[in-house]
């Protein structure tokens, strides 16, 4: 017994457990220089889409929309689901589009609704006629979400450029950047200081510190937004309704792929990114406060 004491406390055992702590602090850095380099290159581009113009917004949101699909049907396909992979990627991949083409009109958002009334009765055919049609049901459901949650969600950010005539750019702008100043801080805080956990049997990694902090620094962002970009649309009411908005859409976004990801019994969705994962990972708090935040915008604020 004594014996098994004098191990644990040799000099040996001391430099093994350092060399694990230094080996697994050095492997957090490198995780967190790729998340970081991964961050500011996609932050740069989408900077660069919302300058050159509404059409290269659009396009990458069409992209946005074919890849974030794309690796949602092959994780479901990976446990046996069987989605709707071209009708789906189809409708998919359009709704931005559409959204882009009607701009200019006050009823864009009822075309995109018009899509997915059309996409859904031929979602039906689809699933009715091939073969193995074993999980009907099923198959429409996954199909279904995959097309609502990432086609339909990203396609309000195209129809955000028509609320504002003067500047377009401005009103995406300010929800993307909200949603990734709430991201950056939930994870690096959460990372750092984080002990109490949120839902730890969907997201061990959800801590009451990393969102705490999140929502703090957001409606900080949203009140600097406020007085950088000068908009009449953009009240300090407006500023601080949209930071509420994305503290709670972008943390129940996030905390619905972690869930699904779970139930799927995979760590990431897909390995396009570094440090993130795939689109899907990087890009689910954005989805649901995309969608409702146009609501907001269009409604509440440009009275509509």
């Amino acid at each position: 017994m004594e014996k098994g004491k004098e191990e644990a406390h040799s000099p040996e055992a001391g430099i093994a457990a350092e060399n694990v702590f230094w080996k697994e602090l050095g492997r957090r850095f490198s995780d967190l220089v790729a998340r970081l380099v991964s961050a500011v290159i996609v932050v740069v581009v989408v900077l660069i889409l919302l300058w050159w113009g509404e059409l290269p917004f659009s396009l990458g949101m069409a992209l946005l929309s074919l890849v974030g699909i794309n690796e949602l049907f092959q994780a479901l396909h990976s446990r046996g689901f069987r989605p709707a992979v071209i009708p789906s990627l189809v409708a998919g991949g359009a709704l931005p589009l559409i959204a882009y083409y009607f701009l200019e009109r006050d009823d864009g958002f009822a075309w995109l609704t018009l899509v997915i009334s059309l996409y859904i009765p031929l979602l039906s055919f689809w699933c009715l006629v091939r073969r193995n049609r074993k999980r009907v049901a099923e198959d429409l459901g996954v199909s279904l979400l995959g097309v609502v949650m990432v086609g339909f969600c990203l396609s309000h950010f195209v129809l955000m450029l028509g609320l504002d005539s003067e500047k377009p750019w401005t009103v995406p702008f300010s929800v993307i950047a909200l949603v990734w100043v709430f991201d950056a801080v939930a994870y690096l805080t959460g990372t750092a200081f984080g002990k109490r956990k949120i839902v730890p049997s969907i997201s061990p990694g959800k801590t009451w510190e990393g969102t705490l902090s999140a929502a703090a620094l957001t409606l900080i962002a949203a009140y600097l937004l406020h007085l950088l970009l000068n908009r009449e649309w953009l009240s300090i009411g407006a500023a601080m309704s949209l930071g509420v908005l994305v503290c709670v859409l972008a943390f129940l976004g996030d905390l619905f792929e972690s869930s699904l990801k779970r139930e799927l019994g995979i760590k990431d969705m897909g390995s396009l990114i570094p440090g993130h994962g795939g689109v899907m990972d990087r890009f689910d708090s954005m989805l649901m406060t995309a969608a409702v935040s146009y609501y907001f915008f269009r409604f509440l604020v440009f009275r509509l």
